[in-house]
């Protein structure tokens, strides 16, 4: 009878393990699915599991473990009552409240980004960066000089403009925090319940405008690399050609430098103080700034001289003056039609070097320079920056024009009551939305977080070369065993598998007669809880959070012991005290959201160990320990909460390890190989965009109709890829920071990580998903050069009609003829790349990038007179410009990961070298001699 009992017992225990494993892999299967949607609720789905499971045996009557279980439930179901309760009526902060605080932010920092533009490009007049064939190889001379004791000078520029380089690309990453900062919280803001004036779709619609202001200002701050870009690549073929400039051309060369950057430094402030005037007007008109602040504002400005003054003055439009929107358009066609000084004021200014000595080629050397040209960087420069320029005022006249509408409407009249739409909680549930955010993002999730990444948004379905297309029933019903069998191998389901499995390593002594009541008193349930929170997919993140919550504890418990022991264990101010403790670690919580899991159980540990000690002296000893646990003063409490940490810490790596490591290198270098696959996507589907606006330009008269429609549907069908692809790169990308950051924490087994290697593929991607990005958007937001009510049906027409244009008809049938511009090579090359690093094989031989400014040296060939700046007037002149200048830093880029991957994987080699037979016979010959 009593083995009968016993066979029992134990079949009810292996039963209870397998249902709560179960239970425990499935939930974090979808925790690792949808990290940010399912984080929270998975977390306390396994606590609540492990609990009610784990207890289970205790309970001799089904009654009494009913009863467990509803308190169990009424307790969490309280605690979410209280936490939404406080965070909806006790100052409550909503979402759309941080919206509006990033607007402001945003609307900040831009300028700081345009004014460390300005600084850079003033400071590089007299740096050499622009002077000479070789302006970077001549700056990088000056500054070994100045190391050796000569050129102290240049040596002082180089490190000043090296300074300004910092400050603009620091501004930078900022402007790109904020914008993704902005985006996490207008996805929340969709959900709320607010009462205002702008609705969520306004919100997201504000978000939109902002990103397209963003775009041409990525691409303005990327000058300090295009410059080294541009002059690394062409030193290479100055070098191989030799120089043919005197001194007295130098001199010549040097002030038509200095003249083009003046005047690219005189536009980038009037583009400044345009561009403040209109985000300063769009904030007073939604109502972010009131009316006294901005005028508080302006005169700080102008040095104390009155809002107004400001105003008064013609070129100038102020934020308040009646009828900005007018006055601004106004100020912005000048602006444009300023270019028209332009041909004038660089008249000597040219697109390649060798057009200057065109009618004096007579030599072998003067003949290979004219078969290749050498680009003229301040040329393609100052038309790329002038066309990021007019894009950029424009971006910020719909978003002037977006703030009129509002008023318009009456939206901004009065406030309302705000809901959220429809199955927006559904939606929210259901969508396969994953975050766009910067790398400084305030994402306060899990490590496990960065799992979800191979989130497939491919055009087109390729075939699986393991099977046949299905052909009858079964093969088509049959489809979902190969789906079960592929989630369960996925890398989420062996997640949740091993947060099951190491869970159950604490456990399963719950479940053993002997050790039952051991796991009750000693509070065993905490090392579980630990394990389920504190999960991380790789050993780095382990190894990382290993310490971290270890620290975190240590500083929980010191906290602990000091607010209850300063007050002498008083109530009044041991509560006084311990809000003091938690505002210090909720400041780790809110304000560094990469300590999100460590932060999290010292807050749960400061709190547990003190209103423990409060709950016994409210309840009294007898009715604490009725739960068979039994009571430790706060000295001892404290040490064995720090002990039930570091052994779930510690089980948690075990299982990460064990049986095999999940390394974030091997995940770093995956990912990445992922990562180019996708940006070989956006590349194609960037490149089909481009080709569609050609195809517009080179369109028939006839069928101008027919060839606008098709291109309409054509660029939204393009965009809608584009925009799935971006934010897929920029999730991986997101990603693969966290995993580059966390290999620091792995150990350097069988040799040391080329972590600097795999940053600089991360940091070429990024270069070149922004460059790609920014290609798409110029083809698509070409506009008329300005608003004149006199002569805007003119810029209309010309607007409508660009095929009319001689020089856009021949740029359309240069590109659509040129075997380089069709040739698909960068999305085939990262391909190769990609496949590379992925599955860890070598490259094939004789791969190699594209040259820089192909199709302009195609022109140059062709009609060397299509590239002058007296077209600078034609949008879609400037547009060619910054399409090559954006293709040269693709094609930079991709040199850049060629040498990168090389290096990491090696390549194929094909070269058989055949010895001569009489080179054979005499090495067989000298051979035998010697013996």
């Amino acid at each position: 009878m009593r083995l009968r009992v016993l066979e029992m017992g134990i079949i009810v225990m292996l039963v209870l393990c397998r249902r709560c494993g179960l239970l425990l892999w499935g939930a974090n299967t979808l925790r690792a699915w949808k990290p940010m949607e399912l984080q929270d609720p998975m977390v306390a789905f396994s606590i609540f599991s492990c609990v009610t499971i784990t207890r289970g045996g205790a309970f001799i009557t089904v009654d009494e473990g009913l009863s467990f279980i509803t308190r169990l439930l009424k307790g969490f179901m309280l605690g979410f009552a209280i936490a939404t309760g406080v965070s909806l009526f006790i100052l409550p902060i909503t979402s759309r409240g941080h919206v509006f605080q990033d607007i402001k932010s945003y609307v900040s920092q831009i300028e700081t980004v345009l004014q460390a533009q300005i600084s850079f490009v003033k400071r590089s007049s007299t740096s050499g960066v622009w002077t000479g064939d070789q302006g970077l190889l001549e700056r990088t001379r000056s500054a070994q000089s100045g190391r050796s004791g000569n050129g102290g000078n240049e040596s002082n520029n180089v490190s000043s403009l090296e300074s300004k380089k910092q400050q603009l690309a620091a501004s930078m990453g900022k402007l790109n925090a904020l914008h993704g900062k902005l985006q996490s919280d207008l996805f929340y803001s969709k959900d709320e319940f607010a009462w205002g004036k702008l609705s969520a779709g306004d919100l997201n619609r504000i978000g939109d405008l902002l990103r397209n202001v963003l775009l041409p200002l990525s691409g303005m701050a990327m000058l300090p690399d295009i410059l080294d870009m541009t002059v690394n690549g062409e030193g290479i073929r100055n070098n191989s050609m030799g120089s043919l400039a005197d001194p007295e051309e130098d001199n010549l060369k040097r002030s038509e430098i200095k003249k083009v950057v003046e005047t690219l430094e005189e536009r980038l402030g009037s583009c400044t103080d345009l561009m403040r005037s209109g985000l300063q007007y769009v904030l007073h008109t939604i109502g972010l700034v009131k009316h006294k602040n901005l005028e508080k504002q302006l005169k700080a400005r102008n040095n104390g001289s009155g809002a107004h003054d400001e105003e008064s003055k013609g070129d100038i439009v102020g934020p308040l003056q009646q009828d900005f929107t007018a006055h601004f358009e106004e100020a912005l066609y000048r602006y444009d039609a300023q270019r028209k000084e332009l041909p004038e004021a660089l008249a000597s200014l040219e697109a390649f070097s060798s057009s200057e000595k065109r009618d004096g080629a007579s030599t072998k050397s003067d003949s290979e320079m004219l078969a290749d040209p050498d680009v003229r960087q301040e040329f393609f420069l100052i038309v790329y920056m002038d066309h990021l320029q007019h894009d950029l005022l424009h971006a910020t006249l719909d978003l002037v024009k977006f703030a009129d509408r509002k008023v318009a409407d009456g939206i901004m009249k009065r406030s309302r009551f705000i809901f959220p739409k429809q199955g927006s909680i559904w939606n929210w549930l259901t969508s396969t939305w994953t975050k766009p955010s910067s790398d400084n993002s305030t994402h306060r999730r899990s490590t496990a977080g960065t799992i979800s990444t191979y989130q497939n948004t491919t055009t087109q379905p390729f075939p699986d070369p393991e099977t046949l297309t299905p052909s009858n029933i079964f093969e088509k019903t049959s489809t979902i065993l190969r789906q079960i069998s592929r989630l369960i191998r996925s890398e989420k389901s062996i997640f949740g598998f091993r947060v099951a499995a190491a869970a159950f390593c604490v456990g399963i002594v719950a479940y053993l007669h002997k050790t039952q009541e051991f796991f009750i008193r000693q509070r065993g349930i905490w090392a579980m809880i630990v394990i389920v929170i504190g999960m991380s997919p790789t050993s780095g993140q382990t190894m990382f959070g290993f310490v971290a919550r270890i620290a975190a504890t240590v500083v929980s418990l010191a906290l602990s012991l000091i607010v209850w022991y300063i007050v002498d264990g008083k109530t009044p101010g041991v509560i006084v005290f311990l809000y003091l403790a938690n505002v210090f670690e909720y400041y780790f919580y809110l304000k560094t959201p990469q300590y999100f899991g460590a932060a999290m159980i010292a807050i749960v540990t400061l709190n547990v160990i003190v209103g423990y000690e409060l709950q016994v002296r409210k309840l009294g000893l007898e009715t604490a320990t009725s739960n068979g646990q039994p009571y430790y003063p706060i000295y001892l409490f404290g040490p064995y909460k720090l002990a039930t940490v570091a052994i779930g810490c510690g089980i948690s790596f075990f299982w990460v390890v064990f049986p095999y490591p999940i390394t974030a290198k091997s995940r770093l270098r995956k990912m990445l190989g992922r990562g180019l696959f996708v940006l070989a996507e956006f590349y194609s589907a960037m490149h089909a965009t481009v080709e569609v606006w050609l195809g517009e330009l080179d369109s028939p008269t006839g069928n101008s109709t027919v060839a606008i429609q098709g291109g309409h549907r054509s660029h939204e069908k393009l965009a809608k890829n584009r925009q799935k692809l971006f934010k897929e790169e920029m999730t991986l990308l997101n990603a693969l920071r966290a995993h580059s950051h966390f290999t620091n924490f792995e150990p350097p087994i069988g040799g040391k990580f080329p972590k600097q290697t795999y940053d600089a593929l991360i940091s070429e991607t990024q270069r070149m998903l922004t460059a790609m990005a920014l290609m798409a958007y110029t083809t698509q937001n070409l506009s008329s050069p300005g608003p004149d009510p006199h002569t805007q049906h003119q810029y209309q027409s010309q607007e409508r009609n660009p095929r009319d244009n001689t020089w856009s008809t021949h740029l359309a049938h240069i590109a659509q003829t040129s075997p380089t511009f069709n040739s698909h090579t960068p999305t085939s090359l990262l391909c190769h790349l990609s496949a590379s690093l992925s599955n860890a094989q070598p490259l094939p031989p004789f791969l190699a990038a594209g040259d820089s400014f192909p199709l302009a040296r195609e022109m140059q060939k062709v009609d060397g007179k299509l590239l002058s700046i007296r077209y600078i007037e034609d949008p879609g002149f400037s547009a060619f410009v910054a399409l090559e200048v954006l293709r040269s830093v693709v094609g930079v880029s991709l040199r850049e990961l060629l040498s990168n991957v090389r290096m990491l994987v090696g390549e194929i080699s094909f070269n058989f070298h055949v010895e001569d037979e009489g080179d054979e016979e005499v090495r067989l010959m000298s051979a035998s001699g010697r013996d």
